[in-house]
Formats: structure tokens, sequence, C-alpha cells
């Protein structure tokens, strides 16, 4: 029940972490992505940085509040289905009502349907640590934001000798290659991307 107990704690303090960093699982909703690149120099308002924000919280806290539910009647081994399965289905709710899109991307991608918008694939692949802020050739105002690994995380994402057995065995089967695993405390984990609508 303690061992239990820990994950419900360890996934309530990821998704906090991911308010300031995700793994804050969410994947990519239907982006209207088509390569459309940054606007050097032109920042988003206050406004609509508030705007991808709250996008950004309102999916964290949608998606802990299912996996804190999933968890408390199923196990810890649970959360890694939800956020195969259901993650995506949330990420388009809130896109839709907050009228975004919104999405997440990996170091260690896995999926490819989490690649990051064109926008983005620069700071990826530069590791961009702290967030972005910026406007699209459409205007658009878009966010990047990290998500580092609080220790709570490693209890799934850590080094694969340190993982619970019901856990390690949910990965493996979920991820042949263990791209999910081998991370330390504070390290880049991925990034939540957000995009304003019209």
């Amino acid at each position: 029940m303690k061992r239990w107990m820990a994950y419900v704690a360890m996934m309530a303090t990821l998704m906090v972490g991911c308010r300031d960093n995700s793994q804050a699982p969410a994947t990519s909703t239907s982006s209207s992505d088509n390569g459309l690149s940054i606007v050097d120099g032109v920042t988003p308002t206050d406004s609509e940085k508030e705007k991808l924000l709250a996008a950004k919280e309102k999916l964290v806290t949608r998606l802990t509040d299912r996996l804190m539910s999933a968890m408390s009647k199923n196990g810890p081994a649970k959360a890694i289905e939800i956020c195969q399965v259901e993650a995506k289905s949330i990420a388009k709710e809130v896109g839709k009502e907050a009228n975004v899109s919104i999405g997440r991307t990996g170091v260690r991608l896995r999926n490819t349907s989490n690649q990051p918008p064109t926008w983005a694939k620069g700071f990826v692949a530069e590791k961009r640590d702290t967030p972005v802020f910026a406007k699209l050739s459409n205007e658009h105002a878009v966010a990047l934001l990290p998500i580092k690994l609080q220790p709570q995380c490693l209890m799934c994402h850590g080094p694969i000798e340190q993982l619970g057995v019901d856990v390690k065995e949910k990965l493996a089967k979920a991820y042949p290659d263990d791209r999910a695993t081998g991370f330390s405390e504070g390290e880049l984990r991925g990034w939540i991307w957000v995009e304003l609508q019209d």
C-alpha cells in the first residue's frame, strides 16, 4: 500500500512539475502546421502569453485528475496506458475548449505523431530548456515549454534497474526500444507546445 501511495504522489508531483517544465503527458492534436516559421523579433502580447500558459495548465490539470483517478483504482502501471491512449484525446478536448493546438514532443522521440511543429524544430534540436514565446508568419502566438523531471518522475522514467516490476513490465510492452527510461533528476524530458488559433 505504501508503494502504491508513493506512485500516486509521484504522479501528482510529475504533473505539478510539468507546470514549470511534462513529460506532462500530452500528445499532439490536429495542428495546422504547414511549415510556418517564427517571425524574428515579434513576440506575443502579455494577454496571448497568458492564454498559451492557461491552455497548458488546463491540460496538466485535466490529465493529472485522470491519472490520479485511474491510479487510485488500478495502480501505477495504469498511468502508462493513460499516457499512451487517453492523453491525445484529453489534449484534443483542451485544444478545442481553449482554441489552441497543443501537443508534446520528447527528447527521445518514440512516436512519430509527436514530432514538433516546424516552428519548434530548431529549439528542440538545440534542446532549449527555457520557455520560448514567439509569433508565427500567420500571426499566431506560440509557446514551447520545457518538461524537466522531478525526483518522483524517476519511478517511471529513471534507470530501468530502479523501476518497480509492474511499471517495468508495462513499459517493456509499450516501448520495446526503451526510450522512456534512463533519465536523471532535473533532466530535460521534452516539451509541451501550444499555438493559439484565430
